[in-house]
């Protein structure tokens, strides 16, 4: 398979172009060039996808199939769509189940109504919405490749490479050792899907050519008590004290003002409406051949690549690159454990 990966540098894209390359397809791929670097064994190809001009290279070549993993505004999304018109049979774009209009409202699958943004619009995702801007862009690449195209909706995708921090933050904070913080209760949903699965089902169903759109919301048994304690298992042997959870309820965490998914990373109150994140249908992904690996292996691959860009870089594993403002500070988790051990 010819395969064009808009992006393929950082975590998702990467791991699409890693597996890809693994199975000896020919790939191309087309990013800015400022984050990351181009993988051994491709044809990188560089542009600014919201330049028109920068889009030429995407008209001079032809492709068997396209993923696509950006963020970007519906119209930038139509915009090389048009350059690739009669160039690439097959379209996969990544969006995300944040798409739903009755998300955390009642439960939805892949036929529930998405919201309300048209494929011109312009603006980015502060202007626009996060979930809005793909539903956009999901309108975009339909109307261009209408039966030829996937539509991906993934929730929470973590493992090596993870540009955003979610599990690195617990997987750091628990090698840490101490009295933790651990948000609700054990049993409390906490699905999870590693980008290496995510990629392998990507390969798999873009060269397949299968058309609509697919929910990948990780594996509906995980919990975050399994969450916690596989990270404690990933970073035991170089933990230098004991470790205690203190699993704190919803109301406690939110009288003490934590703020819910940044401050404790994958936590969601059941009275917020976005807990529906958690009660999204994934049938459609299982039947088309998605695996799940256990939360075991990714936490500890996870924690292997932490160590591994820590030495290399010459800094503690525990200052790992995350976005502004994840993670719950020291001294406000001593506060909560006071509030609720006291």
């Amino acid at each position: 398979m010819r395969l064009l990966v808009l992006g393929g540098t950082r975590f998702l894209g990467r791991a699409i172009v890693d597996e890809a390359l693994g199975r000896g397809h020919d790939v191309t791929t087309f990013t800015r060039g400022r984050s990351g670097h181009a993988r051994p064994g491709v044809q990188a190809l560089h542009g600014d996808r919201t330049v028109p001009a920068e889009l030429w290279p995407l008209s001079q070549q032809e492709w068997d199939a396209v993923i696509d993993t950006s963020v970007l505004a519906p119209s930038h999304v139509a915009a090389g769509l048009r350059a690739l018109q009669g160039r690439v049979g097959h379209y996969t774009y990544v969006s995300t189940l944040s798409v739903y209009e009755d998300l955390g409202r009642e439960p939805v699958n892949e036929d529930s109504t998405v919201l309300a943004c048209p494929s011109d619009a312009t603006g980015t995702m502060e202007t626009l919405g996060y979930g809005e801007l793909k539903a956009g862009s999901e309108r975009a690449v339909m109307a261009a490749m209408p039966g030829h195209s996937l539509i991906v909706r993934p929730g929470v995708i973590v493992g090596p490479h993870e540009n955003i921090g979610r599990l690195p933050w617990w997987l750091c904070r628990l090698a840490q050792g101490g009295e933790v913080v651990a948000p609700g209760a054990p049993e409390r949903p906490a699905p999870v899907t590693d980008a290496r699965d995510l990629a392998v089902w990507l390969v798999d169903n873009t060269r397949r050519g299968i058309p609509g759109a697919v929910n990948v919301p990780g594996p509906q048994t995980a919990t975050m008590g399994g969450l916690l304690a596989a990270c404690a298992e990933a970073t035991s042997a170089d933990r230098a004290t004991g470790l205690e959870l203190h699993w704190v309820s919803d109301a406690d965490l939110e009288a003490a003002g934590v703020e819910p998914w940044t401050e404790l990373p994958l936590w969601i109150p059941d009275n917020l409406e976005w807990a529906g994140l958690w009660q999204v249908s994934g049938d459609r992904a299982l039947r088309t051949g998605l695996h799940y690996r256990p939360i075991t292996d990714t936490a500890h691959d996870t924690w292997q690549w932490l160590k591994q860009e820590a030495s290399a870089t010459g800094r503690p594993v525990t200052e790992f690159q995350r976005m502004p403002g994840l993670g719950l500070d020291p001294g406000r988790e001593r506060n909560v454990l006071e509030r609720v051990t006291s």
